[in-house]
C-alpha cells in the first residue's frame, strides 16, 4: 500500500509560479525566506493593523524574499484583487505555515 499524503500542501521545494496579464509565467522565492528577513516589530505592526496590516505584512514579506524585479513588476502590474490573491496564495505555498498571522 502506498502512503497517502497527510495534507494538500505543495512540497517545500516546489516553486511558486504565477501568470502575468500577458500570459507569461513568473517564479517567486519562498515565503519563508521573506519571513526570516522580517523583525518582531514587523509582526507586531501587522497584528495591530487588522486586515490592512495583514496585507502590508504579506507585501513586506514578499519584497523581503527578494523576487526578481521582473516578477515583482509583473505582479504589481496586475489588477489589485488579482495581485492580492496571488500574494495570499504565495504566502501559504509550500511550507505549510504561510506568511499570514493568527495561525
Amino acid at each position: 500500500m502506498t502512503a497517502q499524503p497527510q495534507d494538500h500542501q505543495p512540497a517545500k521545494t516546489a516553486a511558486f509560479k504565477f501568470t502575468d496579464k500577458d500570459g507569461k509565467k513568473h517564479t517567486l522565492p519562498s515565503a519563508a525566506k521573506g519571513r526570516a528577513a522580517l523583525s518582531g516589530r514587523d509582526l507586531r505592526d501587522a497584528a495591530l493593523g487588522g486586515e490592512q496590516g495583514m496585507i502590508s505584512y504579506m507585501i513586506k514579506t514578499l519584497e523581503a524574499s527578494k523576487p526578481s524585479e521582473t516578477a515583482l513588476n509583473a505582479l504589481y502590474d496586475l489588477p489589485q484583487m488579482d495581485m492580492v490573491e496571488i500574494v495570499k496564495d504565495w504566502a501559504n505555498h509550500g511550507d505549510g505555515d504561510g506568511a499570514s498571522l493568527g495561525e
